[in-house]
């Protein structure tokens, strides 16, 4: 250990031998018609000097009589900026800086600092995001997106990466936390202004690490750890912590609330679609919109659904695979929907453009679906005479916000609390990775009649009258 030292403080001594130096140079005859004076980094080598400019300028009553800086502050940042130079030669050009001039050394400066400040964040994001659809993760593209385009709000259509720092994410920060107007060309090309309003913690952490995650591709993208020579040399994440998110919300919708919703009467296209949907994701386990769009048509055979679920499959080993047996009471439902050219398994394809957009619309049918509901649930409490019946119904009453998505998080929650089924029975039937079992995983085979047996109880419970 103590040889080990000896090199290394040897070959530090070395290299500071043929280092050259720097020094903050002002020089009293540049000064300008605003009465500053501009800042530059004097690089002297074999008893030559020259000058590397910086972004600084001063005015006199920040320098002391012998012409030097006193503001604390700004010198910092100078002594920071010549500690970077340091650095870059060092790695760049290492025992070899003494065959280098103090002009070369300057320009390999200049170069270097070009690689990274020709980085434009704002670019490569957009350029992750269509790598992200190609992938065919467009949810996740999607999100990153609508972070990218609330960057640009705040900070233009550019953004050089070495501005993206921690207090340029503190500030971003406080304009996701504030009432904003924002501009967006709809689907027929016209600009649409609209109100947002402040994001929660929840909100501020999937933003935030949306930046994070697009920052590290950058990372991985520019430089390189087996040459020691990164080109993006800071880190905004080590001093800015992203909010941790609010706790979830419950989102389960009691069985007897999912009895109404499935008998709720056809009415407004919107609204009927919504509850078909719905009750067509609860007969089939938790299947989502993205997946009902687009399962194809061969996925349906022997009387099962067998698919890959698109939020995960190109994340596990399995490719998320599960297949669903097709109950009676889907089977309704599948035939009303069904493609009549058979190319996907469902018809929703030819009514919206995309899956995101058959969500969206499924999502607003579903607002009606639960006004509905809570007015029914309202009258059975205006009809009850007991304190306490009253407010044992008013917990029926379902959240505003709820969305469509809550159907797994319904099923889950009756199969468990009153089908006592296990929660490894829960997790195979949603089609989760239970982590303290992955390697078991890779031993055991997928039993979907597992799948079968639960389902049908649910289905038997959701049908049973006088429970």
């Amino acid at each position: 250990m103590y040889f080990y030292e000896v090199m290394l403080h040897d070959c530090y001594t070395k290299l500071h031998e043929i280092m050259p130096t720097f020094k903050i140079y002002i020089s009293k005859d540049q000064k300008r018609k605003d009465d500053k004076y501009p800042v530059s980094i004097r690089v002297t080598q074999d008893r030559k000097h020259s000058y590397l400019k910086t972004d600084f300028y001063v005015v006199s009553q920040q320098l002391n009589k012998n012409f030097e800086i006193k503001d604390k502050t700004l010198l910092k940042l100078l002594l920071e900026k010549i500690e970077d130079c340091e650095d870059i030669i060092v790695r760049g050009l290492g025992n070899d800086m003494s065959n280098y001039s103090a002009k070369d050394i300057v320009e390999f400066i200049k170069k270097k600092q070009n690689e990274v400040s020709c980085i434009d964040f704002i670019a490569f994001a957009k350029k992750h995001v269509a790598k992200l659809f190609e992938a065919g993760r467009e949810k996740r593209a999607k999100h990153i997106q609508t972070t990218i385009n609330a960057l640009v709000d705040f900070s233009g259509q550019e953004l050089n990466i070495v501005k993206v720092t921690s207090k340029f994410l503190e500030k971003f920060e406080e304009f996701l936390r504030s009432e904003r107007t924002i501009v967006r060309v709809n689907q027929f090309g016209r600009e649409v202004t609209t109100k947002r309003k402040p994001l929660t913690d929840t909100g501020i952490h999937d933003y935030m690490a949306d930046i994070r995650a697009v920052f590290n591709e950058a990372i991985d993208f520019y430089n390189d750890d087996e040459l020691g020579d990164p080109v993006i040399k800071h880190y905004p994440f080590r001093k800015f912590e992203v909010v941790k998110p609010n706790p979830p919300k419950k989102r389960n919708i009691y069985l007897e609330n999912i009895r109404k919703i499935m008998n709720l009467e056809n009415g407004l296209r919107r609204k009927e679609l919504a509850r078909d949907v719905f009750m067509l994701s609860f007969f089939l386990v938790g299947m989502n919109t993205v997946d009902m769009f687009n399962v194809p048509y061969s996925s349906r055979k022997n009387g099962r659904i067998t698919y890959q679920r698109s939020k995960t499959k190109n994340r596990r080993e399995d490719n998320a695979e599960i297949s669903i047996k097709i109950e009676p009471e889907a089977e309704r439902l599948i035939k009303k929907y069904a493609d009549p050219d058979k190319v996907r398994l469902f018809s929703f394809y030819k009514l919206y453009s995309d899956s995101s957009t058959f969500n969206g619309a499924v999502n607003k049918g579903f607002k009606r679906v639960l006004q509905e509901v809570n007015q029914s649930v309202e009258r059975e409490i205006k009809e009850t005479v007991s304190k306490q019946e009253k407010e044992e119904l008013t917990k029926f009453l379902i959240p505003e916000d709820t969305r469509a998505y809550s159907v797994r998080h319904s099923w889950a929650t009756i199969a468990r609390n009153m089908l006592n089924i296990s929660k490894d029975d829960i997790d195979l039937c949603l089609n989760h990775v239970h982590e303290a079992h992955k390697m078991a995983d890779v031993y055991i085979d997928k039993d979907f009649t597992r799948i079968d047996q639960a389902n049908r109880r649910m289905l038997d419970l959701l049908f049973q009258t006088g429970d």
